[in-house]
């Protein structure tokens, strides 16, 4: 791995990501030490990178330095992943209000078919469950005015630890299941333009509660 012209970003960056990808994808479970001078072996770079990455790896909250340890990869309990969903909810419904009552029949249209598509994939494939469950709330709030709202809405929805999250834990046919119906009240709430019906969809649908049973604990 190195600085090129295709990525002139500098090697902390790049390493920054690489293991977040390999942290969100299972690569690296939770509990497995990040040692410094193993990563920069296998990404084929030197240790400040390394080290600079690991701490900005932490500050996301997908690793803690250990005593003696150094850092290890988090185990996530139901409440952080509760924590998280709290704050998706608040800022999505806020967003979700300022947009109801501004959306075109083809935004309409837009909804509708994703939710089909989704309806249709592979229920295990929890990348492509959580990309398209993006998609639907990114085409939701688009017709919210307020710009920076929207922004911090993608930057929250993209952060490492929201994706890990939905990745690891967040699949299946009962997830699939409970997302579509979830999707399909959150849209007739739109077409209907009822505010109430919305709110109470987006809080079902931000709600990890009946999913969890456990996971987090134990992954």
């Amino acid at each position: 791995m190195q600085t090129t012209a295709a990525d002139p970003r500098p090697l902390a960056v790049q390493v920054y990501e690489r293991i977040c990808s390999d942290i969100v994808e299972g690569t690296l479970p939770a509990g497995t030490a990040l040692v410094q001078e193993q990563i920069a072996t296998q990404y084929g770079v030197s240790r400040t990178p390394v080290r600079d990455a690991l701490t900005q790896v932490a500050l996301e909250g997908l690793a803690t330095l250990v005593p003696g340890r150094g850092y290890v990869v988090n185990h996530l309990t139901d409440q952080d992943i509760k924590n998280v969903y709290e704050v998706r909810e608040l800022l999505e419904s806020l967003a979700a209000r300022q947009a109801l009552g501004s959306h075109t029949r083809q935004q309409l249209v837009r909804l509708r078919a994703l939710v089909d598509e989704f309806e249709a994939l592979d229920p295990n494939n929890a990348e492509e469950l959580f990309h398209l469950g993006l998609a639907f709330h990114a085409a939701l709030i688009e017709p919210c005015p307020n710009d920076y709202l929207r922004k911090v809405l993608h930057d929250s929805w993209n952060h490492p630890l929201q994706r890990r999250i939905s990745t690891t834990y967040f699949f299946g046919p009962e997830h699939q299941a409970k997302i579509v119906a979830d999707h399909r009240k959150i849209l007739e709430a739109v077409t209907d333009k009822d505010g109430g019906a919305l709110e109470k969809a987006l809080s079902c649908c931000n709600d990890p509660g009946r999913q969890l049973q456990g996971k987090a604990g134990a992954a």
